[in-house]
């Protein structure tokens, strides 16, 4: 009998829901930025090489914010279309 009357009581409670003071940012947009390290492993190669492309002017566009290197996935993909080499025979 005890049982039932907690039941029904916890059942009339009004429930608790938190809510988030901070706005959600979608996964979507902090996925289409990469580091340096994810882009090294998406190519295979070093993170120096990346580093060393930066200091001459080249591989795709990068991003820094407060010192750290960033990628768009957009400027990836677009770097790796121009270095598409199409044989024609």
């Amino acid at each position: 009998m005890l049982a039932s009357g907690i039941a029904k009581t916890a059942a009339n409670e009004p429930k608790f829901e938190p809510k988030l003071l901070v706005p959600e940012v979608p996964a979507e947009r902090a996925s289409q930025l990469l580091t340096e390290i994810m882009l090294a492993d998406r190519w295979v190669c070093s993170v120096a090489r990346l580093q060393r492309w930066r200091t001459i002017d080249e591989g795709p566009q990068y991003l820094k914010i407060v010192g750290k290197v960033l990628y768009r996935l957009k400027d990836i993909e677009a770097y790796e279309e121009a270095c598409l080499i199409r044989k024609v025979f």
